[in-house]
């Protein structure tokens, strides 16, 4: 996995350059007052900051598992998780096309159940707290905090 994880960390280490000299094209501004370029200069310097600890994470493991003598396993991504990522790429369209019919809570609660359950296998105590939490932290934080309008669904059309 070191050398994949070389491999996207040089990528994404690209990309925030990319970005970084993109909004320093235009006006950065201050911390108070920010510019059409504040937002974007500092999510490129977070991902250079992230990308380039997980390239040197991986470089380091590499370095220590080359002074161990272990042999470097051969791991597929294809193999063994593609029906994973299937199932997560159809859940996400069946998220999509469900939305407005359903509503955002319904929609939002089945698809962190399937994610925690299915993706990462964990215990249905634990998929069920987290799933309500997840979707009661973002309902709140979209809906009564930031005043977003979330399409409400059949469940609320049952409760008015």
């Amino acid at each position: 996995m070191g050398r994949y994880d070389r491999i996207s960390s040089l990528f994404l280490m690209g990309v925030s350059l990319v970005i970084i000299g993109g909004s320093l094209a235009y006006p950065v501004g201050t911390w108070s007052k920010p510019g059409p370029a504040f937002l974007p200069l500092w999510c490129g310097v977070i991902m250079g900051f992230f990308s380039a600890s997980v390239f040197l994470q991986s470089q380091w493991r590499g370095r220590r598992r080359e002074g161990k003598g272990k042999e470097r396993e051969a791991v597929s991504f294809f193999t063994d998780r593609w029906p994973k990522l299937l199932g997560t790429v159809a859940i996400l369209i069946c998220y999509y096309f469900f939305l407005e019919i359903l509503g955002y809570i319904l929609c939002t609660f089945g698809l962190m159940l399937f994610l925690l359950r299915v993706v990462e296998t964990t215990r249905w105590k634990i998929v069920f707290l987290e799933a309500s939490l997840a979707t009661a932290a973002s309902f709140a934080l979209f809906e009564l905090w930031m005043k977003v309008q979330l399409p409400k669904g059949i469940l609320w059309n049952l409760f008015r």
